[in-house]
Order: structure tokens, then C-alpha cells, then sequence
């Protein structure tokens, strides 16, 4: 073993603790007077942690070649808050006298919203055309959207109409401030499909909907191109809908529900794989091959669970973790830095180094300390040096916990924490 296990284990031996530092805020996330606080995290086998019912096992896992962690996310992002109405106007800029936050069954009787419980009223059908002051429209910079992907303007709708007549008409329009300046400098040409500047107020800035289904809830989609020069790095949306127009003086009700801004997410699945090795120059002015020559004889695969949370993510997707972080011990070396993800795998790939070895059992708290075991605690295996005694604590991977009986069933390995074993990622997008 390295310096750095011969180390630990002097350390564990002489001192029998495991401090680990700890930022302690409280239940409303204010930092306690002492921020950074020490506590001794380790537990005894079997002086503190008894084990029970003769089922104590050790198994020995083959080593990595690949450590491999999937990412779902969903076919787009929603850019704009609130889309079902369900906190009434939050994150909208409603006109009062055109549109009002309703509860649709309580207007008309059996007209259920297509989710939650609100929608968006227009009380009665407009009789002339309208595309001066809108109806509603999302908070501009609350909606930050990203250059090369399509943006999708979904909503649904139910117009009630007496007569039945076939013809109701609304108008879209869709402004852009690319500089994040919180004006307005471009809107979306809709002839041409892009945004550009010019005259606003232009008829090519305007898209007239034709609604023939009343009624009955149905449904309105749009796709816009967002393709933006270099410059404008931070653009936000506004999406304008103005009054729904009947053309016949007895007209009907409007409901708008699901009013959702969404732009589309370049894969669904990211599948991170980490792998032990090296790239290797192999010849003169070639590119970068992977090399894995000392690692042939190693299959092993370790599969994390799918998750939704992500630092690897596309930074519209509300489960992105942002920024990249660096490991404590080289906390200003720039170029170290990497993603959770790829830190997380790296530490599997450490630990599965060479065969790992890995405890079950069930075992009985036995000392005075009144706080349960729970996953920060390290569990040193120490029945003696003539006996058995790990060079290093074990890192607890899973847990039940039965409170009345004090006793718990632990799946438990141990840790190596010598330098890190040579690797690198790759990546595969669905």
C-alpha cells in the first residue's frame, strides 16, 4: 500500500478518531456562531458497533475498469415560472381589464382545467382586433434562453361559443433582449422566422392564431429558431398574447391553461463512464489515442442508479448543479477542477483499485453516545493486530436502522485513499 494508507492506519491506531470538518448552519440556513466545526466521526468494531446474529460476511468485489453514471432529463426545459396559473399572476404581467386568474367550473359548469385548479379568463370574445395592449405575458427577465435550440410556446385553450360559428382569431408576438439590458431591441419576425430589428409594430411581427375548435379543451403549438450572433451572450424572451377576437357581437368565453415557454434540451440521457487508464501519444503528430495497456485483464463495470440531478447537465435544466468544484486538498489549482459527477466516479475508481474488500452484517450500538450511526460515521473493523484489524475506517454504503431495538444492518467498505488511479471520461448522448 501507498504512504498515504500507512499513514491513516498509524493515525488510527495511535489516536482511534476519524475528524471531519463540518459547515453548520441551522434549520433556516444561518450559519451557527462557529461555522466550521470538528466532530469525531468514528465508530469501533466491536467496542462501539457489537455484532449480532453470527451474520458478519466479507466479500471481496473484482476491480473497475468502468464507472459509469447515467443522467435522465426531460426533452426540453421550461423557461417560464408559473404556467398553470396555480399562484395566480406569479411571474406574469396580467392587464387587469382584458384577463383575470379564474377558477374555469365555477364560471361555466363541468369546465375542468387541464391541470390544477386555475386558468387565465378572458370573460368576453373580442369583437375587433387587438395587438396593442396585451392580454398577458411572462416576466422578461425571468427567462433567460440560449442560442442554436428551438423554442416551444405550448398552451391550451377552451372558447365557449353560442352559436358555434368557426372562427376565432388571437395574436402572438415574441420580443427578444439579447443583451440582458431589460429592454426589448429585437422581435421575432415571423415571415422570415428569426428575430431581427426594425419597426415593432410591423405586420411581420404579429402571428394571427386561428382557433376552429370550441367548446372543448384543446391544444396550440409553436415553434420559434433561435439563432443569435456572438455578442448577444444572456438573451431573455417575451412572449405577448392579446385578446381572443369573436366575429360576431355575440361571442363566447376564453380559457388559457399550461401557458408554457420551453426550449429543447440537447439529449434526454447522458451517460458519464469513467475510465481507468490513460491517453497515450502514440505516434508523431497524431491525435490522442486511448490507451489502457496495463488494464486488459479488467472488466469490471460499477453502475450507479439513474438520476435527474446532475453538475453535467445543460444549464437550463432546473436539476443542472452549477459551477465545477476542486478537491480540498488542491483548492487552488484552476486546472483540477472538475464536475461532481466526474469527482464522484473518480473516487469509485479509487476504491476499486484492486479487489475491494466489503462487510454486511448486523450489528448493536454499545456505547454511551446517545446519536444514532448515521452515513458521515466511518466504522473501523479493530477485533485486534492477532486478530483482524483494517488498515483503514470503512465507509458506510447502506443502512437500516430499527429504533426500538437499537440495532442496524450495515453494508459497509473500505476506502482506498492512496493518490488517484489514473483515468478519464467518456460520454455517450440519447
Amino acid at each position: 500500500m501507498g504512504a498515504i494508507r500507512t499513514e491513516q492506519t498509524r493515525l488510527l491506531q495511535e489516536n482511534g478518531t476519524e475528524n471531519i470538518e463540518f459547515f453548520v448552519y441551522d434549520k433556516d440556513g444561518n450559519a451557527k456562531a462557529t461555522l466550521k466545526q470538528t466532530k469525531d466521526v468514528l465508530k469501533q468494531i466491536p467496542s462501539n458497533l457489537t455484532p449480532i446474529n453470527e451474520d458478519l460476511v466479507a466479500e471481496y468485489q473484482r476491480p473497475l475498469r468502468d464507472a459509469i453514471k447515467t443522467v435522465k432529463s426531460s426533452s426540453s426545459y421550461l423557461i417560464n415560472k408559473n404556467p398553470n396559473f396555480r399562484y395566480n399572476s406569479f411571474n406574469w404581467n396580467i392587464t387587469a381589464s382584458k384577463a383575470t386568474v379564474q377558477i374555469p367550473s365555477q364560471i361555466i359548469a363541468n369546465v375542468q382545467p387541464i391541470s390544477g385548479i386555475y386558468c387565465l379568463y378572458q370573460e368576453n370574445l373580442a369583437t375587433a382586433e387587438s395587438k396593442t395592449t396585451h392580454m398577458i405575458k411572462n416576466i422578461l427577465s425571468d427567462s433567460p434562453i440560449v442560442s442554436g435550440r428551438d423554442i416551444s410556446i405550448v398552451w391550451n385553450y377552451y372558447i365557449q361559443s353560442f352559436l358555434g360559428l368557426p372562427l376565432v382569431e388571437q395574436y402572438i408576438s415574441i420580443g427578444l433582449d439579447s443583451t440582458n439590458n431589460g429592454t426589448i431591441n429585437k422581435m421575432y419576425n415571423f415571415e422570415e422566422n428569426k428575430f431581427e430589428t426594425g419597426t415593432f409594430t410591423d405586420a411581420k411581427f404579429f402571428k394571427k392564431i386561428d382557433y376552429t375548435e370550441l367548446n372543448s379543451w384543446n391544444k396550440y403549438e409553436t415553434t420559434l429558431q433561435v439563432n443569435l450572433t456572438s455578442t448577444e451572450t444572456n438573451p431573455h424572451i417575451e412572449v405577448k398574447l392579446f385578446e381572443a377576437r369573436s366575429f360576431v357581437t355575440l361571442g363566447g368565453k376564453f380559457f388559457l391553461d399550461g401557458f408554457s415557454i420551453s426550449q429543447k434540451a440537447i439529449s434526454t440521457t447522458k451517460t458519464i463512464t469513467r475510465r481507468r487508464g490513460a491517453f497515450l501519444l502514440t505516434g508523431l503528430l497524431s491525435s490522442f489515442n486511448v490507451s489502457t495497456e496495463d488494464e486488459k485483464s479488467i472488466t469490471g463495470e460499477y453502475k450507479q442508479k439513474q438520476i435527474i440531478l446532475s453538475n453535467e447537465l445543460d444549464r437550463l435544466d432546473v436539476s443542472a448543479i452549477e459551477f465545477v468544484y476542486a478537491r480540498k486538498d488542491r483548492p487552488g489549482n484552476a486546472i483540477l477542477t472538475s464536475t461532481l459527477d466526474s469527482c464522484v466516479l473518480q473516487e469509485i475508481i479509487n476504491d476499486y483499485r484492486d479487489p475491494l474488500k466489503r462487510y454486511e452484517g448486523s450489528f448493536y450500538k454499545d456505547d454511551s453516545d446517545v446519536v444514532p450511526i448515521y452515513f458521515y460515521n466511518k466504522l473501523w473493523v479493530n477485533f485486534g493486530t492477532t486478530v483482524l484489524q483494517e488498515p483503514v475506517a470503512c465507509i458506510i454504503d447502506q443502512m437500516e436502522y430499527n429504533v426500538k431495538q437499537n440495532n442496524y444492518r450495515i453494508v459497509m467498505h473500505i476506502p482506498n485513499q492512496d493518490d488517484d488511479q489514473v483515468a478519464f471520461n467518456t460520454y455517450n448522448f440519447d
